[in-house]
Formats: C-alpha cells, sequence, structure tokens
C-alpha cells in the first residue's frame, strides 16, 4: 500500500483531537506568523480540536506567548503552549544543577529565572551567582549569538569543570 501524502491538515483533521504543533518554521518563522498555518490551527479548534503549540525555546511559558502576542500570532489559533524552558524550570527547581548557578545566555533569557509557574516548588531558593561560585550552570544559549560561536565559551566551560 502505498504511503498517502498529506498537502494539508485539512486532509486529515477529522481523525483528530489534538494536535502538537511546534512553533519556529511551522507557524512563525520569528518575525510573523505563517498565515496558511494560523487559518488551518484557527480551523482545526473551530472544528473541536486541541491544539498544544511546542517550542524548544529555553524561555517559558508567559514569555513565548507573549512572543506569540508581539509577532501577530491569534490566541484563536492554540489552546496552550508548552517549552522546553518550561521542563528546563522544573528540573533547575528540583535541584538538579543545583541552587547556587551560573547563567549562560543572553539578558533577554533572565524571565527563565524570573518568571517561574507558581506549581513549581523551589523556585525561590535558586540564586544566580558567578561562575566561581556556582554548583552548576544554566546554559540558555550563547550572551551574543551574533558575534560569538560556542568556541569561544571553550576556556570557560573548561574552568567550571574543574
Amino acid at each position: 500500500m502505498p504511503t498517502p501524502i498529506v498537502t494539508s491538515l485539512a486532509d486529515v483533521a477529522p481523525r483528530y483531537r489534538a494536535l502538537f504543533c511546534d512553533l519556529w518554521g511551522c507557524v512563525h518563522d520569528g518575525y510573523r506568523p505563517f498565515p496558511e498555518a494560523v487559518a488551518a490551527l484557527e480551523a482545526f479548534r473551530r472544528d473541536g480540536g486541541f491544539v498544544m503549540l511546542l517550542t524548544n525555546s529555553p524561555r517559558p511559558k508567559p514569555n513565548v506567548i507573549r512572543q506569540l502576542d508581539k509577532i501577530g500570532v491569534p490566541r484563536a489559533a492554540y489552546d496552550d503552549v508548552t517549552s522546553s524552558g518550561d521542563a528546563a524550570q522544573a528540573a533547575l527547581a528540583a535541584g538538579v544543577v543545583g541552587r547556587r548557578v551560573f547563567h549562560l545566555g543572553p539578558p533577554v533569557d533572565l524571565g527563565f529565572f524570573r518568571d517561574m509557574a507558581d506549581d513549581i516548588e523551589g523556585a525561590d531558593t535558586i540564586e544566580l551567582v558567578p561562575l566561581e561560585e556556582a554548583e552548576g550552570i544554566v546554559c540558555t544559549g550563547l550572551f551574543d549569538d551574533e558575534h560569538e560561536t560556542p568556541e569561544d565559551y571553550r576556556a570557560m566551560l573548561l574552568y567550571a569543570k574543574t
């Protein structure tokens, strides 16, 4: 039996009650939403489907939703959002990397440490400290991803390893 080619969500939507959809490259390009994708998600929801947007962004759900609002993805296109930032926050609050942590990443990602969900126990015990005092490192990206590469961090990470 040949593999069917699906050309649009509408072709298969009636068979499903829920849709898990990646954000970057599927719903938006980082600057603006893809109109056809938004229309498909809205139609799926109008027909009773549940849309969960997924992202590997280090930012927690509230920050992702603010970004979606800013670039014009209508809330009518989805029911909820989950990010790798949400999972990482839960691990951080559980003490997986210690309580005193060094943040390796741009200032825009500091919300990762401030904007934790109310139901995450232990979030208030995390302290950002200089690398020399840290029990662990939380990396949300490069400090300056326009001018740096991971290689620029080799010495810092070798120091942290000791």
